[in-house]
């Protein structure tokens, strides 16, 4: 076999790894649940068709999250505190976060997010702040706010964005 077709099945089989790795994230055994949304603009012409979104968890002010000061790696626990919301699959409970630890607890419910600064202040990044839509879906005008985001925890306790429900 020649070393060009020997490159190309190690690139192949990454591929396909990746994507399977990927796969299995939506696939793990953790329920899923529902965040709210806060409004953003969402235009961008450059990066395709999507809908922009901004949590409020992504700003948290419970448990020891104020204390946090140094960016970079930290664990957010979203647990639900008895606020819902109405949407097209019927009232449905919001996560919330409700603590920040520099350590992942064993526990259900802490997800791995990343610090930073952002223009409201320090702010917790999920990886789950945009969403790829088709052109022809009729969220891709959706605005941040008028939708919640159905999500469920990953792999490396990752957050995953299963789906946007439009709230009514």
């Amino acid at each position: 076999m020649s070393k060009l077709r020997i490159v190309l099945a190690v690139q192949l089989l990454f591929f396909v790894a990746w994507g399977g790795w990927l796969l299995s994230s939506r696939n793990a055994d953790s329920p899923e649940f529902y965040l709210e949304t806060t409004p953003v603009d969402p235009r961008d012409l450059i990066s395709g068709t999507y809908v922009a979104l901004s949590y409020a968890i992504s700003t948290p002010t419970a448990g020891n999250c104020p204390s946090f000061t140094n960016y970079g790696p930290v664990f957010v626990k979203l647990a639900p505190l008895g606020k819902t919301i109405n949407t097209e699959n019927g009232t449905v409970p919001v996560y919330e976060a409700t603590d920040c630890s520099k350590n992942p607890p064993q526990e259900f419910g802490w997800v791995s997010a990343k610090l930073q600064y952002g223009f409201r202040g320090n702010m917790a990044v999920y990886g789950i702040e945009k969403h790829f839509v088709n052109e022809d879906n009729p969220l891709k005008d959706a605005r941040s706010g008028s939708v919640a985001a159905k999500v469920k925890i990953g792999h490396n306790r990752s957050l995953v964005l299963l789906d946007l429900v439009k709230k009514i």
